[in-house]
């Protein structure tokens, strides 16, 4: 009896263990505010590639308390966590540092902790390849100024003008600490340039009446607006080299691939795969700026 008791019992456990492995890992999405279009795309790619997560958790709409997101994280234990926006990743990064974390859609991520298993993808896309394109697109502008705080993109701003140097090309920044100095910085930089680099910066996009400020004191001077957000160019940007998040959600899915199948990536924190360019030819007509006809056909959009 006791015999035909643990070959039941033995067979019960390696009933629940098979069950156990074709369940796969455990993978969860942490999505700062799934209302934004940029995140929500993100996490609908991510989604189409590695299909049911044990959890989503929507931070912009969830009203748990922290303490009963830190129960959900420890109950649900994933082995992997995606993380899109700043809010997602910093709950994953105070409970489950110890998991698997990939990020996206995250500002200056430098700025931030990581743990030994964080991996993610920048926000910022490659300063040397828009400084190349704003060149080969808009050939006559020769100077061009950026606004940034040094809290969230001192880092980005180093990297920007070593790399406008070795391109022999003027990069000129404003540094702004304080929201209430955007306006009179950008006063004193528009003297010096040619376009207005807009980067993602909170300090100097404190709120929408200092954005629209900047649009309508580049404007008077024309002085065109190279910027990051496709909604700026309905409010007169002159180019928009903007993440394709569609791409980025599909590039976090396949790290996240590599990591759970043990592999180790070449670079812990990727670039951007892919980019969507948008061009304001009415803009360029106002000002009088030519602009490289050569070029049109990296433009994925163009605004006339």
């Amino acid at each position: 009896m006791k015999t035909v008791k643990t070959i039941v019992i033995i067979l019960l456990f390696f009933a629940i263990s098979l069950l156990s492995a074709d369940e796969g890992p455990k993978i969860m999405v942490i999505n700062s505010n799934a209302a934004i279009d940029r995140y929500r795309t993100a996490e609908e790619t991510f989604m189409e590639t590695l299909p049911n997560p044990v959890l989503k958790l929507d931070l912009g709409t969830e009203q748990l308390k922290l303490r009963e997101m830190e129960e959900l994280l420890y109950d649900h234990y994933p082995d992997l966590v995606y993380c899109i926006g700043t809010k997602a990743y910093l709950l994953a990064n105070k409970f489950i540092s110890d998991r698997n974390i990939i990020f996206s859609s995250i500002i200056d991520w430098q700025r931030l902790p990581t743990a030994p298993k964080t991996s993610g993808i920048s926000s910022e896309l490659n300063p040397e390849m828009q400084i190349t394109l704003y060149r080969y697109m808009l050939p006559e502008i020769k100077r061009i100024g950026v606004l940034y705080s040094p809290k969230y993109n001192n880092h980005w701003f180093e990297k920007a003008q070593k790399a406008a140097e070795a391109m022999d090309f003027q990069l000129t920044g404003a540094s702004v600490s304080k929201k209430r100095n955007t306006l009179s910085s950008l006063k004193e930089l528009i003297k010096k340039i040619d376009a207005l680099w807009l980067i993602s910066d909170p300090v100097i996009l404190s709120g929408k009446e200092t954005l629209f400020e900047i649009f309508k004191i580049c404007d008077r001077h024309k002085i065109p607006i190279l910027t990051y957000y496709p909604a700026f160019a309905e409010y007169g940007a002159m180019m928009v080299v903007s993440v394709d998040d569609a791409t980025t959600g599909r590039q976090a899915a396949a790290m996240s691939q590599e990591v759970l199948s043990g592999d180790k990536a070449t670079r812990k924190v990727q670039l951007p795969a892919g980019s969507h360019i948008m061009l304001n030819m009415k803009k360029a007509d106002a000002y009088g700026l030519k602009y490289s006809e050569r070029a049109l056909s990296a433009v994925n959009r163009i605004i006339e």
